[in-house]
């Protein structure tokens, strides 16, 4: 089968270009020629066949392909031309009437068989693809060994996708939780892998070891590829998905592209109420000043005096009183107005001649900025064991008022050189920063303290990834075709949270209904914690170095090969937190007047540091400290340094085992060394050796065991993978997969420190003791590639997870950790269709449909803990959704540049938090999204386009699992946290001129996609 691209005419427009074009490509000024190029597919193997041979029968000149089985032809006058394609042993194919136009690059990528009855192919029209279409990637996914599945960058931009966590909800299969977190067959977390350019990521969430999508702007993608099994030449430490993201790759001519837009939301810049932090929201550059802990407490050996150290001592008395006013006195957020949500990005490249071969490269860069913002959500607590003595309560509902205001930006450059066709070296980098600024205000009635309580928090948050990449390829023609590929890289994120704000309150009414009714404001008791100040730190960096060499078999007259490689990596992570906290020394019943005081600025203002001396009769200064004081509440034991070396081996096999079924099998060895050093291993320790001490015989040897491996995992794991692919036809594909595949514990869960969770109010530790997890996989899937861009696809799953980490509840006072449990199983479907309509009705033409369906099962065993406190035995996966659901209905008219889609999305009630102290897990409910995106392109080179998202208005609802709950008036159900979340809009235009040359597909590397006939 044959592809080519139409020949794009010049516009107007050009003309102010030209002086421009001229300075990267001086090949434009020789008049009256062109270029063909494109790509040599394997049709047996897939891939590009390296070697291959091209011909331009009426010039009498040709090409050899490259190590990726590209070709490019240069130079060639205008006219029409035969092209003759070949290799040993595979049938020759002819290409007729192929157009070379002044100036631009007609490609033509071809396919080449073993086919035995085939001495010669004469094809005498071509179909149009691109190398980055949703086309190239589904004939990329037809040859593939895995199970597997990609989104374009055509298709990104047509959804209306802002970054990649937005784009991932429209692959089957994969759900996102937060816009950040994604989820592929109900599995998250340490069950995905993440890729940049296939290179491992690290992650910048210290508690979780998911990266987060959204720091990858879907202007610098070319595409995502999703692999769902396991064959020996990946890492093994997959099991719902290896998720690859590929950014742009260099095109095959010069060019410029450039957008911006802006938007918003109908609940954030129409509401007029923006809730923000009276520091200024989030910078413009993503960097911070004045936001870290004060300089006189920012040497982490500092001591800061309590008012007892320093009651007979005035001088340092003066010196607690300006610590604790280092800070300043903002906690409350402020009213204000959002800002416009808005974006701006441009890139350009180009391919040049260097020293006689083709470098290719391309720069690109955006800035953005966007904000929300909920004014009436509701947040509501619940608690009781359950009984008719003691039912579910709430005993806290409030008003809940969030305002988020964001900027990011980053930036690629990516460069490839080729030398002689056989040899190719690349390097690609990233960098993406962020900054977020959140304030949030919470109201209501505290039923079990008798009071209104208020609790205000303000979190400013700064996230940066930054990655470089060197990679080389290299076909060994003397050693019969050997292809040998190394690659190195560096990967760094960065999380900084300086100055996390929490201050509680209540009020109370006093003598209500009387003349003298006054006010009266609380910040202290057992009910509330004391105000406090967060800061913390995460620095983890990724270095990896991986070789593989392949075999081909071809030149044996076989399709196919033999692989074997290996690869390490090394992650360290440094973590560090502050605590400090305000002691109230304030009498709670200190009375501020009026029905709504400005409890906060009152009670700092008047009250920080504040303090008195009194002379004694033996002439010494008593101090008597009558106001509000800091104290640092820093747990030595949460700092922590770790490390994770994972060194592995494999070998592998892909060959023909019948006329039209692929086997590709092998194992993969891998070592695990997970280290965690801190103070917090060594208290641990401590801890265990007294009970060493006290215990006798088999105890005591269990307890010396667990005491030298505290904080570590050392380990060596076989992991076999056995993935067959049946061709039933052309275009028709039966794959089967058995593998086994592993899991790591986080740095956070085997770290030996307990923390609190801000946001549920646990007491969360770590587990040093922790194992991985084996996971054994079985997958099937029925394919159809029905015609180029239409799909039909059926997938059935299995996974057994041996000794999953779990969060659960480790003792009476609901103290969370992690632990290992027995088992989890995991049942699913797939179900996948895309068509263009037209062919079936011609006044349907350019639309298209697109569905797919994803129905899974889990179960997880319970702790004996929960279950004692009459929990089920089992319960679904964290994060797990019953069902998701993805319609698309899209119109495009590539001649008059039109184009435009509905998206619907939906998942299925799924489990978001584990909940503590005998409390009902939280449930995520159904929130189905409906999005509307159009664009036109106009004057040659230029777009608009429009986006409506959240066409139904979906709220945002979390809801306690129980049933016969006392409910206070004004609540219909549960609920843990319900807020809406608006209708979103926006509108951008793009300039993208064309210098002479369609896209091609250049020097891609093994992410990019290359497409490949069936």
């Amino acid at each position: 089968m044959l592809f080519a691209s139409d020949r794009v005419r010049r516009g107007p427009w050009r003309v102010r270009w030209s002086a421009l074009a001229f300075l990267f490509v001086p090949a434009l000024a020789v008049a009256q020629t062109g270029t063909i190029a494109g790509t040599v597919v394997d049709g047996d193997f897939g891939g590009g066949l390296p070697s291959a041979s091209i011909l331009v029968v009426e010039a009498g000149t040709g090409a050899s392909a490259d190590i990726d089985g590209n070709y490019r032809i240069q130079r060639l006058p205008v006219g029409s031309y035969t092209l003759r394609f070949s290799f040993v042993g595979y049938a020759t194919q002819v290409v007729n009437n192929v157009e070379v136009a002044d100036g631009q690059t007609t490609t033509i990528n071809v396919t080449l068989t073993t086919d035995a009855q085939l001495e010669e192919v004469v094809v005498e029209a071509a179909e149009i693809i691109e190398a980055n279409s949703q086309i190239g990637l589904d004939r990329l996914r037809a040859r593939a060994s895995q199970v597997s599945d990609a989104i374009s960058a055509e298709t990104i931009s047509r959804s209306g996708a802002s970054d990649a966590g937005d784009a991932m909800e429209r692959v089957t299969g994969a759900s996102v939780q937060g816009g950040q977190y994604v989820y592929v067959r109900g599995l998250g977390d340490r069950y995905a892998n993440t890729q940049l350019n296939g290179a491992t990521l690290p992650t910048a969430d210290p508690d979780r070891q998911a990266v987060q999508f959204d720091l990858f702007p879907s202007g610098l993608l070319e595409n995502i590829v999703t692999l769902k099994t396991f064959t020996p030449d990946q890492q093994g430490n997959f099991s719902g998905g290896l998720i690859n993201i590929s950014t742009r790759s260099f095109p095959a001519a010069f060019t410029v592209s450039l957008s911006a837009s802006g938007g918003g939301n109908t609940q954030t810049q129409l509401s007029g109420d923006f809730l923000a932090s009276p520091d200024g929201g989030a910078p413009l550059t993503g960097f911070s000043d004045g936001r870290g802990v004060p300089s006189a407490l920012e040497a982490r050996d500092v001591e800061i005096p309590s008012t007892t150290d320093v009651r007979f001592d005035p001088a340092a008395a003066s010196s607690l009183q300006s610590m604790s006013r280092s800070f300043g006195t903002a906690f409350a957020p402020v009213q204000g107005t959002a800002p416009v949500n808005q974006s701006y990005s441009g890139s350009i490249g180009n391919r040049i001649e260097l020293f006689g071969n083709p470098l290719g490269f391309i720069i690109g860069g955006n800035w953005g900025r966007s904000a929300s913002y909920y004014g009436d959500g509701t947040t509501a607590r619940f608690s009781g064991l359950g009984t008719d003595v003691s039912p579910f309560a709430p005993n806290f509902v409030a008003r809940d008022q969030r305002g988020s205001e964001e900027v990011s930006w980053g930036g690629i450059g990516n460069v490839t050189y080729q030398v002689g066709g056989n040899n190719e070296i690349s390097l690609n980098t990233l960098f993406t920063r962020s900054a977020e600024s959140e304030a949030r205000f919470l109201e209501g009635d505290a039923p079990q303290i008798g009071s209104f309580l208020q609790q205000r928090t303000q979190q400013y948050t700064e996230r940066q990834v930054g990655s470089g990449q060197l990679r080389g390829r290299h076909l060994l023609e003397s050693l019969a075709g050997l292809e040998v590929e190394w690659r190195g890289s560096y990967s760094e994120t960065r999380l900084n949270q300086p100055d996390l704000r929490f201050f509680n309150n209540t009020i109370d009414t006093l003598f209500a209904g009387q003349d003298n009714e006054r006010i009266r404001f609380g910040v202290t008791g057992s009910s509330i914690p004391d105000p406090l100040r967060y800061f913390r730190d995460l620095d983890e960096s990724l270095a990896e170095g991986a070789l593989d060499v392949t075999v081909p078999l071809r030149r044996l007259g076989i399709a196919g090969e033999i692989k074997v490689g290996g690869l390490y990596n090394r992650t360290d992570r440094g973590f560090a937190e502050r605590l400090f906290q305000y002691d109230v020394r304030v009498a709670p019943g200190d009375a501020l007047g009026g029905s709504s005081p400005d409890s906060v600025a009152a009670f700092f203002d008047r009250n920080l540091g504040a303090f008195d001396t009194r002379e004694l009769a033996d002439g010494r200064t008593r101090v008597n400290f009558t106001g509000t004081t800091i104290s640092d509440r820093t747990d030595a034991a949460n700092q922590y340094d770790g490390s994770l070396d994972v060194a592995a081996g494999y070998g592998m096999v892909e060959v023909p085992l019948l006329r039209n079924l692929r086997v590709i099998a092998g194992a993969r060895v891998e070592t695990t060394d997970l280290r965690i050093e801190g103070a917090g291993v060594t208290f641990e320790q401590d801890r265990i050796q007294g009970e060493i001490d006290n215990a006798t015989g088999a105890s005591r040897d269990s307890l010396v065991a667990v005491r030298d491996g505290f904080g570590q995992i050392d380990q060596l794991d076989v992991l076999p993978a056995l993935n067959l692919v049946y061709s039933l036809s052309e275009s028709m594909n039966l794959r089967a997969a058995a593998t086994r595949t592993l899991a790591r514990p986080t740095f956070r869960e085997i770290a030996p420190f307990a923390a609190r969770d801000f946001g549920l109010g646990e007491l969360l530790s770590g587990n040093p003791t922790l194992d991985r997890t084996l996971i054994t996989n079985y997958d099937l899937r029925w394919e159809w590639f029905v015609r180029p861009g239409d799909i039909l696809a059926v997938s059935g799953y299995y996974k057994y997870l041996d000794s999953p980490i779990e969060r659960a509840i480790i003792n009476a006072n609901g103290q969370t950790s992690y632990r290992n449990v027995d088992e989890a199983e995991i049942f699913g479907a797939e179900i996948e269709a895309r068509t263009a309509l037209g062919p079936y009705l011609s006044a349907l033409e350019g639309l298209s449909l697109g569905a797919n369906l994803t129905l899974t099962q889990s179960t997880i065993s319970r702790s004996a803990e929960e279950i004692e406190r009459g929990a089920d035995a089992d319960r679904p996966l964290q994060g797990q959704s019953p069902y998701l659901l993805n319609l698309d209905l899209a119109y495009e008219n590539p001649a008059r540049g039109t184009a435009a889609g509905l998206y619907f999305n939906v998942f299925g009630r799924r489990l978001s938090r584990v909940s503590a102290v005998g409390t009902p897990d939280v449930f995520e409910e159904s929130a189905p999204t409906l999005d509307l995106v159009a664009s036109q392109r106009f004057l040659s080179d230029w777009s608009l386009k429009l986006s409506a998202k959240n066409l139904l208005d979906s709220p945002f609802l979390e809801v306690y699992d129980i049933e016969g709950a006392t409910l206070p008036a004004g609540l219909e159900e549960p609920v843990f946290q319900r807020y809406d979340r608006g209708l979103s809009f926006s509108v951008g235009i793009s300039y993208s001129p064309r210098f002479g040359g369609g896209q091609t597909p250049g020097i891609p590397t093994p992410s990019e996609s290359t497409p490949v006939g069936l």
